[in-house]
């Protein structure tokens, strides 16, 4: 019943606005052929019609010349029988790298798709097209895309756009011309927010109503009331300020304002005025400067979606260390490190491919920094070895997990714990922990197996791998201990595990037990996370697991935050808008900040970057990655973070063997981002 009415506007609209051309106001070539009779309307009505496609052309156009031949894209939301389209790609303003798409009813879409196979002219603006025969209706052409969905329904909404090829990051302006009037305020808020949150680099015109109470616009109320088709946001937004502060309080950084009146008096000259006014006989200027009045166009705006910068680093010798699900471990401290690469598939100088059993150590030493002062960066002084194996256990498994554990043996080597993991698809490893103990020997590293005792090995949880592993430590622990929380993964019969458990290693004996964390609440509606693979974990103030993203059990990526911790073995939901939905990506926390780095989503042209999530306040910013170099691409999803103290990301790419150094803290971010 609503599309009816709403229908009904767009026939008068088309109409006055056909009526409006015809008289000389305004070139429009092409409204005609959505009319089936052009009724002539009043000079008052002319110019009132005049005034809006004036500012609605102006912004198009002047959004179109700021973009030069940038890819961009145009969303009109309640199109209509509009035809900025056809008059913009007859004059050649319409760059070839522009797409524009128009959302309207069904009802709406199918009469234009029948209104346009029914005329050459708007067939030659359109060029070769095809018409969706699925029964969602609309049209599919080169540029223009007519696309059938109620406004009012975002998530129909946002799937309609992906199918019909919008692209979310592209510069994108969205417009709505006397459209979102008719909806109610809570669903044209919705429709406000939702489009601050979805598109990345976004403008959003709006042409409607204001000033509901004086006498005009009582009259104005009174004549869409009667039209069936009431301003339902109306009394909530009445003036330019509650206009303003409408999409400023949505997420939009600015939002200028401007009446009709306005519009038509900064865009034309003197002379262009007073021709326009003298088209045809007209004394009625009381009520066309009270119409300007009563209309405004509001341009809302994002803000610019700051960045990040990376540093591509050949380490000094030529030794492939280019892996795929490997897992990474620094293992020394202060201004020199070593990083060690267990596991994952990838080249090696025998094969060209396979999973790799050696142990690889990316290392810095202090001495090559006091040699290099000069140089800015500790990329700079890297380079790589192998690390020598004195133990029996494999190491060539993937997706596992390699966590280093907080309590040092007694000759203060540095421990391990290798969990999980596989060699393919159907064939997992490790069901019971690893302990490796790292120490430095003459040539460089060594790793040994060390024997631990088993608390009873038949408690040993599913096997698994795509899952996450932190080392917390309790402050209530009587013992000196370890406890690794191991969460959620992915099994042999491809089930998505939802379940945690808690390994606790002695470091005195390496004792190892385990024991499920399981929900003792009594509600019904119980706070705990959906079972998830692929996700990423990160420590929290030494007791708290930060978990986030992966995909479920329909394989499709998350974009939430979930807190667990070891005191109460409870778990927290942390709302966090903004954030995209991501896995295969990595996390750190620092300084109460949680960077979560790459990954993988389902968004077309809106693959995850670095978000930044501050865990006190639960704002987001999200962070696009620098432009690639096509001699040098880089796919940072199944890479590994082994530096949470310089907050950098480690990746090795199948495309080349150098390093990536990901440097959150030379961000450019803007510390009230994150207010």
């Amino acid at each position: 019943m609503r599309a009816n009415y709403v229908q009904g506007t767009n026939d008068f609209n088309t109409v006055s606005k056909c009526s409006m051309a015809k008289n000389g106001y305004f070139k429009d070539d092409y409204v005609r052929y959505f009319v089936s009779k052009c009724n002539r309307r009043t000079p008052l009505i002319h110019l009132g019609y005049y005034m809006r496609v004036l500012a609605v052309d102006f912004t198009l156009r002047s959004f179109l010349e700021e973009l030069s031949a940038q890819s961009a894209q145009i969303v009109s939301c309640g199109a209509g029988f509009d035809t900025s389209f056809f008059r913009l790609a007859a004059n050649s303003v319409l760059h070839p790298n522009v797409h524009f798409f128009e959302v309207d009813f069904k009802e709406v879409v199918e009469r234009k798709t029948e209104c346009i196979r029914s005329s050459k002219p708007l067939q030659d603006c359109i060029g070769p097209y095809e018409v969706n025969q699925n029964g969602a209706g609309g049209l599919v052409g080169s540029q223009y895309h007519l696309v059938a969905c109620d406004l009012q329904v975002l998530d129909k909404l946002e799937s309609s756009l992906k199918l019909a090829g919008v692209n979310f990051s592209l510069p994108t302006l969205l417009l709505a011309e006397c459209a979102i009037c008719y909806m109610d305020e809570a669903s044209a808020s919705s429709l406000i927010e939702w489009a601050a949150s979805k598109f990345e680099d976004s403008t959003f015109v709006t042409y409607e109503q204001v000033y509901p109470n004086d006498g005009f616009g009582i009259v104005m109320q009174k004549h869409f009331e009667d039209m069936n088709s009431p301003l339902l946001s109306l009394t909530k937004f009445p003036d330019l300020e509650s206009q303003e502060e409408r999409y400023t309080s949505r997420s939009w950084k600015s939002c200028n304002v401007w009446t009709a009146l306005d519009m038509f008096q900064q865009i034309l000259s003197p002379g262009e005025r007073k021709k326009i006014v003298s088209l045809e006989p007209f004394d009625e200027l009381e009520e066309w400067h009270l119409e300007g009045c009563h209309f405004a166009l509001m341009v809302a705006r994002l803000p610019e979606r700051p960045h990040v910068e990376w540093e591509l680093i050949e380490t000094l010798c030529r030794q492939p260390i280019c892996r795929f699900a490997q897992k990474s471990v620094k293992v020394t401290e202060n201004n020199c490190y070593d990083i060690l690469i267990i596991g994952g598939f990838g080249p090696s100088a025998e094969s060209l491919h396979g999973r790799r059993h050696e142990v690889v150590n990316i290392y810095s030493r202090k001495e090559q920094h006091m040699e290099n002062e000069s140089t800015s960066a500790v990329g700079n002084n890297l380079d790589v070895e192998d690390v020598i194996q004195e133990c029996d256990v494999k190491l060539d498994m993937l997706h596992h997990t390699c966590t280093r554990l907080s309590l040092c043996g007694p000759d203060g080597a540095t421990r391990i714990m290798v969990y999980g993991g596989r060699y393919s698809p159907c064939r997992a490893v490790n069901s019971w922990p690893v302990i490796l103990t790292v120490v430095k020997c003459e040539t460089g590293l060594c790793i040994r197996m060390d024997k631990s005792e088993t608390a009873s090995i038949e408690n040993a949880p599913q096997v698994r791998w795509r899952h996450s592993a932190v080392c917390l430590i309790g402050s209530s622990s009587l013992h000196a201990e370890d406890h690794v929380a191991v969460f959620g993964g992915r099994t042999s019969d491809f089930r998505v595990l939802q379940d945690l458990h808690i390994w606790t290693v002695n470091a005195s004996d390496l004792k190892i037990s385990c024991r499920e964390v399981t929900d003792c609440s009594s509600s019904s509606s119980r706070s705990w996370p959906s079972a998830r693979f692929s996700h990423s974990a990160a420590v929290w103030r030494k007791s708290s697991m930060v978990v986030t993203g992966g995909l479920g059990e329909e394989l499709m990526p998350f974009n939430d935050v979930w807190c667990f911790n070891l005191e109460s073995e409870t778990w927290s939901k942390l709302t966090v808008d903004g954030m995209l939905p991501r896995y295969s990506h990595t996390s750190a926390i620092y300084e109460d900040k949680l960077v979560l780095i790459g990954g993988v989503n389902t968004l077309p042209g809106n693959q995850p970057g670095v978000c930044v999530v501050d865990l006190n306040t639960t704002s987001c910013c999200e962070y696009t990655l620098p432009m690639q170099d096509p001699m040098r691409p880089i796919m940072l999803h199944n890479h590994t973070r082994p530096l949470p103290s310089f907050l950098a990301s480690f990746l090795n790419s199948w495309s080349h063997s150098s390093l990536l150094l990901l440097f959150v803290k030379r961000m450019t971010i803007d510390a009230s981002s994150l207010a």
